[in-house]
């Protein structure tokens, strides 16, 4: 153990040890979930968005090229005259 005269007082109960050292974990644990609280909703919040928006980019996707929107736009739109003429080489 210590030897006597470094200063360091020898406990008396091993108990009483184990005891602080437990009491000092659960209030490590307690200021580790108090300092993480606030950014939990934030992190909720990000993948929510981030899932509302695949799929989002999910059902264009599909309306565009498997229901027909593409088809639909295009018959919609027509040819349309250019500008500048068509120069046809004799």
């Amino acid at each position: 153990m210590n030897p006597h005269g470094d200063g360091k007082p020898e406990p008396t109960d091993p108990d009483q040890v184990l005891r602080l050292v437990e009491v000092e974990l659960a209030q490590h644990r307690m200021a580790l979930q108090q300092a993480r609280s606030p950014y939990r909703a934030f992190r909720l919040a990000s993948f929510v968005f981030l899932f509302a928006v695949v799929i989002g980019v999910a059902l264009a996707f599909y309306y565009v090229f498997f229901s027909g929107g593409l088809d639909d736009y295009r018959t919609r739109t027509g040819k349309r005259p250019t500008p500048t003429p068509s120069v046809h080489a004799p």
